[in-house]
């Protein structure tokens, strides 16, 4: 019995739309789910155009501060007094379709309101290129787009601290999109430069792009980036993370820290464990939006992040199989019993 390969990574097709969220699936313990993933920036938009600046700490507190109905009402009201503002309401309506045709029709008016509209442009870019070259070369010029719109004193003023700054969004969304079509394109490194720019524009990681950046590094065996990416943002909370500790110690020679490190990483979710070494389904296609932490659903999204890297580690796949057997994690077969990795 060997562990199996895993299916490391799910990458967009050519002309799959882009992710219609900003941060990675997020981890939650309640059952409730926002009716859209932009529901929050619609409100804060709002909320900006028809009142003054509020001194929040989180989109938790702005919540608690704001009249939620009130801004609803206000913002119908916007919607027909706005053009830009109603280009940007067709673009979030095409990145919630999950039918491209409809997609298409939503971008098609938001382009015809304000053909500088970021978010409109890149799910045209996803939807319309012909290939992936060209899906590149549209993401690249909308990134340009953007950039000439918010302007080089906004990137001065508002380095590390975009997320707060709304009508950024749009923007680092496209930044993100690029990275991850680069990277399935095999421009690994220009994908990394993109998602440190994110980590530099965010630093407190709103978007959750430092699990990502942290399974490309591990991808590319930066281990060193990766222990340092750990440091600055690992809350131990965080499964991406912990899964990733224990593959760190292990390539670095460091089994005590492995098996403490994988004790941790089985609390936080222990379905990540038989995916990892090929026991168990492969990763679903696609991942939910939203799931609880621990779940089925979470692991398959760690896998997906840091899979390849562990794929590469053979070794380490073993040294967690034998771990497995000897907590009685994993059942052997009479006829395995006695194996051990090449």
């Amino acid at each position: 019995m060997t562990p199996a390969q895993t299916r490391v990574r799910v990458l967009p097709s050519e002309k799959r739309k882009p992710l219609s969220r900003d941060v990675p699936p997020n981890m939650t313990n309640k059952p409730e789910r926002p009716a859209t993933p932009f529901l929050m920036e619609r409100l804060l938009r709002e909320s900006l155009r028809t009142e003054k600046a509020l001194e929040i700490a989180s989109e938790e507190e702005f919540i608690a501060a704001v009249d939620e109905t009130a801004l609803i009402a206000q913002r119908k009201k916007s919607l027909a007094e706005d053009p830009r503002e109603m280009a940007q309401e067709w673009a979030y309506q095409a990145y919630e379709s999950s039918e491209s045709e409809e997609a298409l029709g939503f971008v098609d008016k938001a382009l015809a309101l304000d053909p500088a509209c970021v978010d409109a442009l890149t799910v045209q870019a996803f939807l319309s290129s012909e290939d992936a070259g060209a899906l590149v070369d549209s993401l690249e010029q909308t990134l340009s787009v953007a950039e000439n719109a918010l302007g080089e004193e906004f990137f001065a003023e508002y380095m590390g601290d975009f997320w707060p700054m709304v009508e950024a969004r749009p923007y680092m969304r496209t930044v993100k999109q690029l990275a991850e079509v680069l990277w399935t394109v095999g421009r690994r490194f220009d994908a990394i430069t993109h998602y440190e720019h994110l980590i530099d524009l965010d630093p407190q990681d709103h978007m959750g792009n430092a699990s990502l950046l942290l399974g490309y590094y591990l991808s590319m065996g930066e281990i060193q980036r990766s222990w340092d990416l750990l440091e600055d943002f690992d809350d131990e909370k965080n499964t991406v993370c912990a899964w990733a500790w224990v593959l760190i110690f292990l390539v670095t020679g460091d089994e005590e820290g492995a098996v403490d490190g994988l004790k941790h990483a089985l609390e936080l979710n222990p379905y990540v464990a038989q995916l990892l070494i090929g026991l168990d389904e492969e990763p679903t296609e696609e991942v939910p939006p939203f799931f609880t932490a621990g779940s089925s659903e979470e692991a398959h999204y760690t896998v997906q992040v840091i899979g390849e890297a562990w794929q590469r580690a053979g070794e380490a796949q073993w040294w967690l199989y034998n771990v497995l057997v000897d907590l009685g994690l994993v059942e052997v077969e009479d006829e395995d019993e006695g194996l051990t990795p090449n």
